[in-house]
């Protein structure tokens, strides 16, 4: 009984509570001890942003207080609240990304672009983009930025002859952008199925952003289903190649969740819907800019055709045999014969299945129910004529017909039909 005002008792006696419950513990204090341990330390770890194995326990690199963000500048009454943060950077050991580990900065969703764009810059925008919508025929087509900051890229995609729109997180940069006559959609990537107003779309891209997204499969997912079948896309990050070539470890930041060489991009671009059709280093060798494609579904109809257009030649073979008043039978009793057994009309004019393994002999076919005998039931004289079904090893089995069954008829079924000689 407890005592008086007391609630719970934070010890117990376990020998007289298992005797007196028959509860017996599945582990001792100190393996749940090191279980939450260990649980504790591989959270802080994480997870891949890209493939989402588990993150090794070794940093790459580390650094202790470091600015919090690219735009986070204290005022005089928020310094002594300015404490940085460490960076810790980690490689996924199953794709290779190279990533920052922790929460990424509050204005993630928000493309911050501080400076102009220089001439130099401009003009090779208008060059490349025009060469991109020329190139994947995109004149006249909608196309979207995604992240497009206050459209200062959007200037220069309209210059290419398509129809552009832009999508947007920070509202400021919102209303600037549709004040000086841009196409802009207020919102963000939050969910694989998020839609864009306007969509689908017949392009996209997306300049200095994918490197920010703490979710990399949820954002890329999200492009792509507000995308039609076969669309083309522009993503360009900071090529990490280059930052490793230069010992440019003034890059690293928290802004950056994400390092990408070209073939982390490529890897993370193909894991999420989309085809890669060129990868190049541009601007001194500070970008990496990609050129892909929506995957389109694989057309299968192809299947059905030929199935159609076998069962013909099949049904047709079987019906001439039988109106002979010859019975068949079946050699083979691998994958594809079972899938082609179950083309109507063989399971009534077959009469069994032979098959040399020893451990499917006695049993049947799955679905089309027909018994599954060795080769020796063909000396019993009730068998004329065997469609063999043996894939690489037909010609052997034909073989072995003419060989030790040489009053049995043998034709091969192959991916063309019914093939006699």
């Amino acid at each position: 009984p407890y005592g008086e005002n007391a609630v719970m008792y934070l010890g117990a006696d376990k020998g007289k509570l298992r005797k007196e419950t028959g509860f017996v513990p599945e582990y001792d204090f100190e393996q749940g001890i090191r279980e939450i341990v260990e649980a504790v330390q591989e959270e802080a770890r994480g997870n891949c942003r890209s493939c989402g194995a588990p993150l090794p326990e070794k940093n790459l690199v580390a650094y202790r207080h470091m600015p919090r963000g690219a735009q986070s500048f204290p005022d005089k009454d928020s310094l002594s609240q300015d404490t940085g943060v460490d960076i810790a950077l980690k490689e996924c050991s199953c794709c290779g990304l190279v990533q920052v580990v922790g929460e990424p900065v509050p204005y993630f969703r928000d493309v911050i672009r501080a400076t102009g764009i220089s001439l130099e810059m401009r003009s090779f925008r208008v060059q490349q983009y025009g060469e991109w919508v020329k190139n994947y025929a995109l004149q006249g087509k909608r196309i979207i930025e995604v992240g497009c900051g206050r459209g200062e890229y959007m200037d220069m995609m309209e210059q290419s002859g398509a129809m552009v729109s832009g999508l947007e997180h920070k509202p400021e940069s919102v209303r600037e952008g549709r004040a000086a006559g841009h196409e802009i959609i207020d919102g963000c990537i939050e969910t694989a199925s998020t839609v864009f107003p306007g969509a689908p779309y017949d392009g996209f891209y997306c300049m200095y952003f994918l490197e920010h997204i703490p979710t990399l499969g949820i954002f890329l997912k999200g492009i792509a289903g507000n995308l039609t079948e076969g669309a083309y896309g522009l993503i360009e990050v900071p090529d990490f190649s280059m930052i490793i070539e230069k010992s440019l470890y003034s890059e690293l930041i928290q802004d950056h969740l994400s390092y990408f060489t070209p073939q982390t991009l490529e890897n993370v671009l193909r894991q999420n819907g989309f085809n890669v059709l060129s990868m190049k280093n541009i601007w001194y060798g500070y970008i990496l800019s990609a050129e892909v494609q929506k995957r389109k579904a694989i057309d299968l109809s192809v299947f059905s055709r030929k199935k159609a257009e076998l069962k013909k030649q099949v049904a047709d073979f079987l019906n001439q045999q039988r109106d002979m008043g010859r019975k068949i039978a079946v050699w083979g009793a691998g994958h594809q014969a079972l899938a082609n057994l179950s083309l109507p009309d063989m399971r009534d004019k077959v009469e069994c299945v032979i098959d040399s393994a020893e451990f499917k002999q006695g049993k049947y076919t799955p679905v089309t129910h027909l018994p599954i005998l060795p080769p020796q039931v063909l000396r019993e004289g009730n068998i004329q004529v065997v469609i063999i079904m043996a894939a690489g090893y037909s010609q052997e089995v034909k073989d072995i017909i003419r060989r030790e069954y040489p009053e049995i008829e043998s034709v091969c079924f192959t991916d063309q039909g019914i093939e006699t000689e």
